[in-house]
């Protein structure tokens, strides 16, 4: 069974800085809260509790400073071992954290969705049919209107984290008129925001199906009419699958969008959804694709990640001495054999489930992909609004290091501060054309940061919770 952790969190009050749990978007089945899970929720509390006392505040006050982000990574090294960095003098004092963290960099976050207004109850393809493993009490409720829809997805994404640019995005499924987003919604919001702001905030993602009869004049529809800055696209479609190195269906489409100027193909790979399309979300075939093609980006996102391990013993990394990944640790090698360089790899989802789960996986997962592509063709992107405010991921990813262990056991370098600034947003800058210096200069004072400094003035009111499906057993 599975139950929203925002319902959760509000009928139980354990809502925490970081999540303690996976959380899904109805794309697959979230893993069950580990025991080593409920040790750091529980840890959690016990630190703000203590701390919360000596500062004269109440817990859950706590919980939303800066304090709270600390005792949660606190939580986490005690009961996973040291991954993160972070001191005791952060959840005693908020100026140190501010002092440690002085957020110079600029992030970028490719991969973020909000639902369209008129989207009541599950709002992903598994409504359409109920064919493919479903949850069946997916079927009824509506989301709450201040949770997956577009003025809270401006509030989390833009006034409660980091994040400077992000990049809307959709899937294809269905008929268009049951899409979470059609292409026109992510456009609508894109230029809403952007007009808002006064400056360049947001980038939207044209979708669709390449499998589709009609895709070589509608995709010609987005770039000309809609002005769309990337593809996004789900070869796994359960109704329509097909591969990225298929000559005669795929390769028409790059020599069109090649010629309309759009470079970027972002693709939904591993994470697998349930059902006939299932093998086609391995993403061994963007190699043949990229080779051919090697004037289009390819960016895999979940970074072809097949599935978020199974159910963990305490201590269990739930992957072996190898560091195996399935399909990424494959697909990581088979790029670095064929020295392809415009294959960039994504972190949407992946470095979420795996950062709260084990971070030695996590340490597993970076390690590879650095190894495979470089820190300048690895991609920050972070699923939000589904997990709530990309805050946590950002604080997770500025403190979060490869075990020492595995560096020595697989060779595997450590994630310098360049690295993280490349993959935090300069790298994607660098596929979309933005001029950093220039958005540097224009971001800090535009509309959208002087209504987030106003709302910081008032008392800022992060949310701490996230708004996809978990198990709830």
């Amino acid at each position: 069974m599975w139950i929203r952790k925002s319902d959760r969190d509000r009928e139980t009050g354990k809502a925490t800085p970081v999540p303690t749990q996976i959380v899904g978007n109805e794309e697959f089945d979230p893993l069950p809260q580990t025991p080593d899970q409920r040790r750091v929720e529980q840890r959690i509390f016990e630190l703000a509790d203590h701390y919360s006392l000596k500062l004269g505040m109440s817990r859950r006050a706590f919980l939303r400073t800066s304090g709270g982000m600390a005792v949660s990574f606190l939580a986490m090294n005690e009961v996973f071992g040291p991954a993160f960095m972070v001191s005791e003098a952060e959840a005693a004092e908020p100026a140190v954290s501010r002092e440690m963290w002085p957020k110079k960099e600029f992030i970028l976050d490719l991969q973020t969705h909000h639902v369209k207004d008129s989207m009541a109850g599950p709002v992903v393809f598994r409504s359409l049919t109920g064919k493919f493993g479903l949850n069946p009490l997916l079927a009824g409720g509506a989301p709450a209107k201040d949770s997956l829809h577009r003025a809270n997805y401006v509030k989390e994404i833009f006034f409660d984290s980091d994040t400077v640019m992000a990049c809307l995005t959709g899937a294809a499924f269905g008929p268009p008129d049951k899409y979470v987003l059609a292409p026109e919604d992510i456009v609508a919001t894109r230029n809403l925001v952007n007009e808002a702001a006064g400056s360049r905030r947001m980038l939207a993602h044209g979708i669709g199906t390449i499998a589709s009869p009609a895709w070589l004049e509608e995709s010609e529809r987005q770039v000309k009419d809609l002005r769309i800055d990337a593809w996004k696209f789900y070869t796994g479609d359960p109704l329509k699958p097909w591969r990225h190195d298929d000559e005669k269906l795929a390769y028409p489409f790059y020599e069109q969008t090649l010629k309309l100027g759009v470079r970027n193909i972002c693709t939904h790979k591993g994470l697998p959804l349930p059902g006939p399309g299932a093998e086609y979300f391995r993403p061994d075939d963007v190699l043949k694709a990229a080779k051919d093609w090697p004037d289009l980006n390819f960016i895999v996102f979940h970074s072809g990640m097949k599935h978020m391990m199974t159910m963990l013993l305490p201590g269990e990394s739930g992957i072996d001495e190898s560091g195996n990944i399935p399909w990424t640790t494959e697909f990581c090698a088979q790029i670095k054999t064929a020295g392809l360089k415009n294959i960039y790899l994504e972190l949407g989802a992946v470095f979420g489930h795996s950062v709260v789960t084990h971070p030695e996986v996590c340490g597993h997962l970076l390690g590879q992909l650095i190894d495979a592509v470089g820190a300048d063709h690895v991609i920050w992107g972070t699923d939000s609004i589904w997990w709530g405010s990309p805050q946590w991921q950002i604080e997770a990813f500025r403190r979060f290091q490869i075990p020492e262990r595995l560096q020595e056991k697989h060779g595997y370098r450590p994630v310098s501060a360049g690295d993280r600034e490349l993959i935090f947003g300069l790298n994607s800058a660098r596929l979309f054309g933005i001029d950093v210096n220039e958005a540097r200069k224009a971001i800090p004072g535009d509309a959208l940061s002087r209504m987030k400094l106003a709302y910081q003035a008032a008392g800022e009111e992060p949310s701490l919770t996230q708004y996809g499906w978990i198990a709830s057993v």
